[in-house]
């Protein structure tokens, strides 16, 4: 994760506790070693679940957090984070993509979670 997309979740984060929402970060970005991956992928890690998940009245929301564009292009969602949306709207549940905090708080409005 950039250091930018970091700031950025923190921030997230951040909101969604003064809000009192049920969510929870899926860590699954980063370097690992080969071993550790595959332990991690036999336990059930997937490429390109969201970053952030929300539960709301027994429904699944999906937060995906980007870089917003600043003097580089803005973050994009790669092939695994497509196909993994499109099985998470398949599967009945929603997922939202994030540059900022007003985008959750837009997302949240849509979704009708307070």
């Amino acid at each position: 994760m950039h250091d930018i997309e970091h700031k950025i979740q923190v921030s997230i984060c951040q909101y969604l506790d003064l809000k009192n929402i049920c969510y929870w970060a899926v860590p699954n970005g980063g370097r690992r070693n080969i071993g550790t991956a595959r332990k991690l992928k036999a336990e059930g890690v997937k490429a390109g679940i969201p970053d952030l998940t929300v539960i709301h009245d027994g429904k699944y929301y999906g937060i995906e957090v980007k870089k917003p564009k600043t003097i580089t292009p803005k973050g994009r969602l790669s092939q695994s984070q497509l196909e993994t949306i499109a099985k998470i709207n398949d599967s009945g549940g929603v997922v939202g993509l994030a540059y900022s905090v007003s985008d959750v708080i837009d997302l949240l409005e849509i979704w009708g979670i307070s």
